[in-house]
């Protein structure tokens, strides 16, 4: 048999061997979601879910907070990308909520289903279909540098710029990073008792706002929906929209651990909106890192769940 060594890692997220990527061993799936169909501004999402992978499998399995290598004893399984669904915006969020509602009610099925855009308006379809597969009551976290709370842009309520109002009408949104919005999306925002937001100037002052998000998510069912322009441009320029004023990498880590510390479950998370920047890795690098880190922090101290 020719050697195993001779051959390059897995092309899967974090290269991980096959025995820790079967469906039925692994306790978190990687969905790609590689959809770019509404941008309004730099193009490229579609292109993200792949360099995040590509990136992931130079990411070092090992993490000093927890004395291990975390992944090995998870399991990650990476599915195909789904395909994508071009009659129109809805369309696709149909797709998307059908996929999600079978991948959670399947057998096996993951005890954690891991979203990559992709552009922000495939959360609303993650959101429906965690409702269609039976997650009720549950709560969402949205890391973002706009509101997205539109209720119709260019023509479609399915915009990247509608993907939290879609998810406002299945869950209570709890925005973290906010730092651009129409005048349109804080009146509804003041309206509704169903938004919370810290907006980037609070977030970036101190972290008594952690407290809040902490009661807003414990023993509570989480979504956490993460875009990736919710951080600095400084260190993730490859996003569509850059704001500038945002998030760092060790605040966006806060925000990870209380929910994950604090949530009872976190069967969902995404993280959106890289729209890889050729010759630059550092982005793609950060965002499989951070992939990596949120599976490692909600997985790894939680007991197996029993198939």
């Amino acid at each position: 048999m020719t050697d195993s060594n001779l051959f390059q890692p897995a092309w899967n997220f974090l290269g991980l061997p096959d025995e820790l990527t079967a469906p039925a061993r692994a306790r978190a799936w990687i969905l790609p979601i590689p959809y770019e169909g509404t941008t309004s501004y730099g193009a490229g999402t579609r292109d993200g879910p792949a360099a995040i992978i590509a990136a992931s499998r130079q990411v070092e399995l090992f993490d000093r907070e927890f004395d291990c290598e975390p992944a090995m004893k998870i399991g990650i399984h990476t599915m195909d990308p789904l395909a994508l669904e071009h009659r129109s915006p809805e369309a696709m969020g149909a797709a998307i909520e059908e996929a999600v509602a079978g991948i959670l009610t399947g057998a096996p099925a993951p005890e954690q289903l891991v979203v990559l855009g992709g552009e922000h308006s495939i959360s609303g379809g993650v959101a429906r279909g965690m409702a269609r597969a039976g997650l009720k009551d549950f709560v969402t976290v949205h890391v973002d540098a706009h509101a997205d709370l539109r209720q119709e842009y260019e023509g479609t309520p399915y915009s990247h710029a509608c993907a939290a109002r879609r998810i406002v009408e299945v869950s209570p949104i709890f925005q973290i990073g906010i730092r651009n919005l129409s005048e349109g999306e804080e009146r509804f925002r003041q309206g509704t008792d169903r938004v919370k937001t810290v907006f980037a100037e609070e977030a970036l002052a101190g972290r008594a706002w952690l407290k809040d998000l902490a009661a807003f998510v414990k023993g509570k069912t989480v979504y956490f929906t993460i875009d990736l322009d919710g951080l600095d441009p400084s260190i993730m320029p490859a996003v569509g929209t850059p704001e500038p004023g945002g998030l760092s990498w060790a605040d966006v880590l806060d925000v990870a651990r209380v929910v994950c510390r604090e949530a009872a479950i976190v069967p969902v998370f995404d993280v959106v909106e890289l729209a890889p920047i050729p010759a630059m890795k550092g982005p793609d690098f950060l965002a499989a890192k951070l992939v990596h880190k949120i599976i490692a922090l909600s997985l790894f101290n939680r007991p197996e769940r029993e198939h």
